[in-house]
């Protein structure tokens, strides 16, 4: 009785059930299927992260190049805007050309200083009629108007025993350019400048600088 019970042990294996009987090998090879199968799965996610790159790569570019054709359309918007802008002048300058070279072309040999300095002032009148179709405006300042820095140039100083001309135009040598609706310089005028002296002679005062 004791011999068949110890028969049934040997058959049923070691505590807990195990009919394999504990067999390391078996043990070792569900572990690496586990270990395989998650290497699997992580290969299977960089692949769709790395395909998902791809994509956005793929996109951005196509955004690049959407950008990169409507800033070429915008600058060719702009240049054709210029030109229509400007056609105008364009117009009036070659016009003014044509007139210049008409003129040099039939200059009488009786024709007097005077009656050739008007010529000239009437085609400086007509640029300054370009000039304002294209906003600006000739800005000719008074002479003993105080000198302002910020819209003349001093190109010259003239000695004066008048304290009160002191810092104020003496001569305008060319008028100044500005912006026909903001009144912003767009160039200066260049002027001769007043300076007060002493009131002492010229020869004693060259005497008192040696």
């Amino acid at each position: 009785m004791r011999a068949d019970a110890r028969d049934e042990r040997l058959e049923q294996g070691p505590a807990g059930g195990d009919p394999a009987g504990g067999d390391p090998g078996i043990a070792g090879a569900a572990g690496s299927a586990e270990v395989l199968a998650a290497v699997g799965e992580l290969s299977d996610q960089v692949a769709g992260l790395s395909a998902g790159a791809a994509r956005e790569h793929d996109r951005a570019q196509a955004r690049e190049a959407v950008i990169d054709r409507l800033h070429a359309e915008v600058e060719r918007l702009r240049a054709g805007e210029a030109r229509s802008l400007l056609r105008p002048a364009v117009t009036d300058l070659w016009r003014l050309r044509d007139d210049l070279l008409a003129q040099a072309r039939g200059v009488p040999e009786t024709m007097n200083r005077a009656e050739v300095a008007a010529l000239l002032e009437s085609y400086a009148v007509t640029v300054v009629l370009i000039l304002e179709r294209c906003g600006v405006v000739a800005v000719r300042p008074a002479a003993q108007d105080p000198f302002d820095p910020r819209q003349q140039q001093a190109c010259g100083v003239a000695e004066t025993d008048l304290r009160d001309l002191d810092g104020t135009v003496a001569s305008i040598v060319s008028d100044g350019y500005a912006e026909a609706d903001t009144g912003r310089p767009v160039a200066p005028a260049r002027v001769i400048v007043y300076r007060h002296v002493s009131d002492e002679p010229r020869d004693e005062r060259a005497g008192s600088r040696g």
